[in-house]
């Protein structure tokens, strides 16, 4: 129970420090942080897409974290790294806060939605969705759920592992509205994708084991005999022969005596 406890507290840690970060660099455009454990120091890789905001003025905000990080969450000699995202388009998390700012500050949502669509294709992505839920209408609406997709897009199976996908809130008069953003990345290849090349040759089928069973059973053809040998009539059954009759030779026509008496001549008689 001991080391259970263990892992469950680290999870537990892992999982403040990630909502401690994303308040406070939330406007520095934060995307993610991970968390390496090494024998010397802790390091903390932050992805960011305006990295001088984090480190701040001669590394004076990037000290005021080390320190807290260390004293609050009691990390042992934490160093952090800042990374900068290269495309922010097609990174989930990025793009739901900017859609929750946008909310905030009282743009139409659907302008907002289909903007960051757009954004999100140009990049190159193959496909994308965004998802708003809560009180959307306004004050004294009812909660709702709207959903603005373009491209391609999974829904289950195994394909979800493929698909980035990142949340957040937009706290306004009305109410929490959620904010989820799915995209999938350029150049990935889902396993039910089938690619038929053109100009390839005509290979025949593999016959199958029935098949090949029905081309055993039928019968060898019969060799050519050699010259001077006698062919073989085949055998009648015994059953055959009695039950057909035997047939009798072709007797000729017997004349009467009047067409034999009749003379050669064409002289009648008187």
């Amino acid at each position: 129970m001991a080391m259970e406890k263990h892992f469950i507290q680290e999870g537990v840690i892992r999982s403040e420090i990630e909502n401690f970060l994303k308040k406070e660099l939330s406007r520095t455009g934060f995307s993610s942080v991970s968390i390496q454990k090494t024998p010397t120091a802790t390091r903390i890789i932050l992805y960011i897409e305006k990295p001088p905001l984090v480190i701040g003025k001669k590394g004076k905000r990037i000290n005021r974290l080390t320190k807290i990080l260390t004293e609050k969450y009691g990390i042992d000699n934490p160093t952090i790294d800042v990374q900068r995202v290269e495309k922010p388009t097609l990174d989930p998390n990025i793009v739901a806060r900017r859609i929750a700012v946008a909310l905030e500050r009282g743009i139409n949502r659907r302008r907002i939605a289909y903007k960051a669509l757009r954004a999100i294709m140009l990049s190159g992505a193959r496909g994308a969705e965004i998802v708003l839920s809560g009180k959307i209408v306004g004050k004294g609406g009812r909660s709702r759920v709207e959903k603005y997709s373009e491209g391609y897009m999974k829904k289950a199976g195994d394909s979800l592992r493929l698909v980035n996908k990142g949340s957040t809130q937009a706290n306004l008069k009305a109410g929490v509205i959620g904010v989820t953003v799915k995209l999938v990345r350029p150049g990935v290849r889902f396993p039910d994708q089938i690619t038929v090349l053109e100009g390839m040759p005509n290979i025949p089928p593999i016959p199958s084991v029935l098949e090949e069973k029905k081309v055993e059973k039928k019968k060898k053809p019969r060799k050519p005999k050699a010259s001077g040998e006698k062919e073989k009539k085949p055998e009648i059954p015994a059953e055959a022969a009695v039950e057909q009759p035997a047939q009798q030779p072709q007797q000729p026509e017997v004349k009467s005596l009047e067409e034999t008496a009749a003379p050669a001549s064409g002289i009648q008689e008187t």
